[in-house]
């Protein structure tokens, strides 16, 4: 069959069957925006903990007695750790004078105080900490026996929550995004295949007078070609609408202040476009599949 052929069927197939040709792609299209959709929040939840991630790290505590000329050779040693990002040092005036701001109208109970009291420190950033947080406590135990430390922070106890919190929310994402995932196949392929039941007639009477297989498949497999890009493209916009009115209710919130919405990366928006056509043409080989060996 030429493609000029197919073409001239899949043309006046979608004129006589119009309405059965909608119904199947607003189908296909709210099932791939439920799967997109679920794919958009995960996606920006990731990034929101990417990004809070990066924001972690240790405060290394100095001893009292340590010598200023081994300050510049600590910064060195720290910087050249693996993982770390980003090094920092607080003088102890640096941190007395941090105390008082944090004070603010209470730095009367500070007067007389000498600012030694507070030891120099170090601000470690640690890259992409939240996806390693083993390598924290690596970090911690290696800087904590260092004979110039007196001692590390690095909020154990709260990074033992995230890290159980990071390990159930992977285990949703995964578990969640497989279930709509097989309920939008499930979904389209039974569309479909309903679709090629309504028309058997059509096709028996194709099969009496000998159509090949090949010429009968063409313009169905075409069809839902068509429907599964047409579908999953509508399913994109409405996604992006969504994605706009997050970005204004985000804008407007002061919760929600400083806090970026991302839409789709073009390898998502192209993985869920390519699935739906995969789907759809699945769907309907199958049904044809089936039909034909009847």
């Amino acid at each position: 069959m030429s493609l000029a052929s197919l073409c001239h069927r899949v043309l006046s197939d979608l004129r006589q069957h119009l309405y059965t040709q909608i119904i199947t792609t607003v189908v296909v299209s709210l099932s791939i925006v439920i799967f997109a959709f679920f794919t958009l929040i995960y996606f920006n939840l990731h990034q929101f903990v990417e990004r809070f991630g990066t924001e972690l790290g240790l405060v290394v505590f100095l001893t009292n007695d340590i010598p200023q000329g081994k300050i510049p050779g600590l910064y060195q040693k720290l910087t050249e750790l693996p993982g770390v990002e980003k090094v920092t040092y607080i003088s102890s005036k640096k941190a007395f004078k941090r105390l008082e701001n944090y004070l603010k109208g209470e730095k009367g109970v500070l007067e007389g105080i000498d600012p030694k009291f507070l030891p120099p420190s170090f601000e470690v950033r640690v890259n992409r900490a939240v996806f390693h947080l083993k390598r924290i406590r690596q970090l911690a135990e290696e800087i904590g026996n260092w004979p110039e430390v007196s001692k590390v922070q690095f909020g154990q106890e709260w990074i033992d929550r995230l890290e159980s919190f990071l390990r159930l929310f992977r285990i949703l994402v995964a578990v969640s995004g497989l279930l709509l995932l097989f309920t939008a196949g499930f979904v389209v392929a039974n569309t479909i295949k309903l679709t090629v039941y309504a028309r058997q007639e059509e096709l028996k009477i194709m099969r009496l007078v000998g159509a090949t297989n090949t010429f009968i498949q063409g313009p169905f497999l075409a069809e839902a070609f068509m429907q599964g890009l047409l579908g999953s493209s509508l399913a994109i916009g409405a996604i992006f609408v969504c994605y706009r009115f997050l970005q204004g209710l985000a804008a407007s919130s002061e919760l929600l202040r400083g806090v970026n919405i991302y839409f789709l990366p073009w390898p998502y928006t192209l993985a869920i476009i390519t699935s739906s056509i995969l789907f759809c043409v699945l769907g309907t080989a199958i049904a044809m599949w089936r039909f034909l060996r009847l």
